[in-house]
């Protein structure tokens, strides 16, 4: 039988060694496209130190104040209560004749819209509405111890210049009696100028 040739075992081929691949670099950052663990990751603004908003927030307030301040409304009369007389009605009532000065203190024409008066006693308080120029001079006649008979009688809608001041007279009518109104406690008229804030004398 004939001799069979040695045969060199085959070694089968080396595998080549993977290549490592190289790690991708990094893509700038798209602001357009920012990925969701970067945009959610932490809170890249954050409030500034409590002390500066402290301050931020007391500089509004000292100019809201200012504001506030310089933008009032400003008066618009000034005078007051010069003098006070009054009479006793048959229904124990008094009647009142209430002189006043008043004066003009804007730089623009100004219109009286109506005149108040109140009266605060033991009794309690009461007010009433000025009576009209008309009726003014018929009370003055009828009881002359209002006196001021001729006194210029303080109008609704008259109006005053700027600077303008007169001295004229008011009447009111109380439900009081006339010792009643001497012991008052306060007397009080209230001017409404037109488009304007009323004003208030107090004796």
């Amino acid at each position: 039988m004939p001799e069979t040739p040695d045969v060199p075992p085959v070694t089968p081929p080396a595998q080549p060694t993977p290549t490592p691949a190289k790690k991708k670099q990094d893509a700038p950052l798209d602001p357009a496209h920012v990925p969701m663990t970067e945009e959610f990751d932490r809170a890249k603004w954050t409030m500034p130190p409590m002390g500066i908003v402290g301050i931020g927030l007391a500089i509004v307030a000292v100019v809201g104040a200012l504001l506030v301040f310089t933008n009032r409304a400003k008066p618009v009369v000034a005078g007051g209560i010069v003098d006070v007389s009054s009479v006793q009605l048959q229904d124990n009532t008094v009647l009142v004749a209430v002189m006043v000065r008043v004066s003009n203190a804007t730089q623009k024409q100004w219109y009286i819209e109506s005149i108040k008066g109140t009266v605060s006693t033991q009794q309690g308080e009461f007010s009433d509405d000025a009576a009209t120029a008309t009726d003014s001079e018929r009370y003055f006649q009828a009881f002359p111890g209002l006196g001021y008979s001729g006194t210029q009688v303080l109008k609704f809608d008259q109006k005053l210049a700027p600077g303008q001041q007169e001295t004229e007279l008011v009447v009111f009518g109380f439900p009081v009696t006339k010792d009643q109104f001497d012991q008052r406690k306060s007397l009080t008229v209230t001017i409404h100028p037109f488009d304007n804030l009323p004003v208030t004398f107090k004796k």
